[in-house]
């Protein structure tokens, strides 16, 4: 179920935040939206899109992009379980729950750990890619 979320002021001068395009700042934003109240959200491309963009038109490639965009700043990692892939909003403690829901969601590992340099080098080369399909400077 969706979540109404906040956006603190912090939000836009952080400077992992300042490095991703705009494009990019308002998936991670509207994910939050869908990640469950520990801030894990499913690996799934075209469910994400759908949620986040409905409307626009963008390809599973370009959402993929953009993760990766995110993913490069540090700000979501992946864990695997239950025999599946998840994404894991770094920095969720910033959210303030105040009535938690049960989740049907894997609780992510603690201190789930940032991307390696091998997932940021890879994110880092996908951006120009991003940019330009998104028509970015």
């Amino acid at each position: 179920m969706a979540r109404i979320r906040t956006i603190k002021p912090e939000f836009w001068t952080a400077e992992q935040v300042m490095e991703l395009s705009p494009m990019a700042r308002l998936l991670f934003i509207g994910m939050w939206n869908f990640c469950d109240d520990r801030g894990v959200h499913p690996v799934a491309y075209k469910t994400l899109k759908a949620e986040v963009f409905p409307a626009d038109d963008l390809l599973v490639s370009d959402i993929q992009s953009l993760i990766g965009e995110v993913s490069a700043q540090g700000l979501l990692s992946e864990f695997e379980a239950e025999g599946r892939r998840w994404w894991f909003v770094t920095g969720w403690h910033h959210q303030v729950i105040n009535r938690p829901s049960k989740s049907r969601y894997p609780v992510p590992p603690r201190n789930a750990p940032p991307p390696t340099a091998a997932e940021r080098e890879y994110a880092a080369a996908l951006l120009p890619l991003a940019r330009d399909v998104l028509g970015e400077a």
